[in-house]
């Protein structure tokens, strides 16, 4: 096993333990075989659907049911993506940022550290990437990064801005917040276990992670956790919104969907793939997974594996 797989072959082994779901997932990589190609990241912006993953995969979709794969020139797993203006930008293992103009022709960048990034954001004309030990950098225009001083050693496993606040999330319900990227604030979301996303979405700040944890904030500051038992308490790893539903996806075909983020209701996936994450683009829902599965709807609630 190359060290690009093992990034996503843990966190895939740690969510079904967990989840305390003993399925295929937790034979390793997301869910089975060394060969095995998997989604982990998926971004709309540009008028394209680009999905990464491991091992450093890249998929672009016009529509996001019909995708078409590209070359990225590296072997190291693609934990996140974003789209910028006129370009994407994919972070992954081995510390890895690539960049693109088109989602075709990807160049990598270097960097001012070596750990693994778990996810990138753009907003206020800068992208963010956070990763394993703390680690934060930025830039403003994806080529020259900058490395800032997080005050942790936790993994940060994801990113994102809104209302005038950057936050982050990682292990053990960390929070960070930022008006500027450059000074981090450390607070509690008040879950137990780790997170693996944060997103803002609908005015609001919506974290999952690990047993089903939903965590939801209105200033970033505030955080009200709680666990959802939707299948077993399986890891959910990623959230979005759109047409006035939240959806979060997750381990073993999680889906489940909320007007309010109050009441949750377990959707029918047709997989039972790890759903590593999902995206709302051209008036419908996209969530990619384990063995490059790409599963579509147009409220969040009817679903259909393309």
């Amino acid at each position: 096993m190359s060290r690009s797989q093992a990034g996503w072959r843990k966190v895939a082994w740690a969510a079904c333990m967990a989840s305390l779901v003993f399925a295929v997932s937790c034979g390793g990589g997301g869910g089975g075989d060394d060969d095995e190609e998997n989604f982990r990241s998926i971004a709309f912006g540009n008028g394209l659907f680009v999905a990464v993953g491991d091992p450093g995969i890249i998929s672009t979709s016009p529509d996001g049911f019909d995708f078409n794969q590209q070359r990225s020139g590296t072997d190291a797993g693609l934990n996140g993506v974003t789209a910028g203006p006129g370009q994407f930008v994919a972070v992954g293992d081995l510390a890895t940022v690539l960049t693109s103009p088109d989602g075709i022709s990807w160049t990598p960048q270097p960097l001012p550290t070596d750990v693994s990034l778990q996810d990138v954001a753009f907003a206020e004309g800068r992208y963010v990437a956070v990763g394993y030990t703390g680690t934060i950098i930025t830039s403003t225009d994806a080529v020259t990064w900058t490395l800032r001083s997080s005050g942790t050693q936790a993994a940060l496993r994801g990113v994102t801005f809104g209302n005038g606040l950057w936050v982050a999330a990682g292990d053990g319900g960390l929070i960070l917040t930022s008006p500027d990227t450059l000074t981090w604030t450390a607070t509690s979301s008040g879950a137990a276990q780790g997170l693996t996303r944060v997103r803002f979405v609908n005015g609001r700040y919506v974290a999952v992670g690990f047993v089903g944890t939903i965590a939801v904030s209105e200033d970033g500051s505030n955080w009200s956790a709680r666990r959802e038992n939707f299948s077993n308490f399986s890891t959910l790893n990623d959230v979005a919104f759109g047409n006035g539903e939240f959806v979060v996806v997750g381990i073993t075909g999680t889906i489940a969907s909320s007007p309010d983020l109050v009441a949750f209701t377990q959707r029918v996936a047709h997989t039972s793939r790890v759903l590593g994450s999902v995206v709302f683009g051209l008036d419908h829902f996209v969530a990619v997974g384990e063995d490059r599965v790409v599963d579509t709807s147009l409220d969040g609630i009817e679903w259909e594996v393309q």
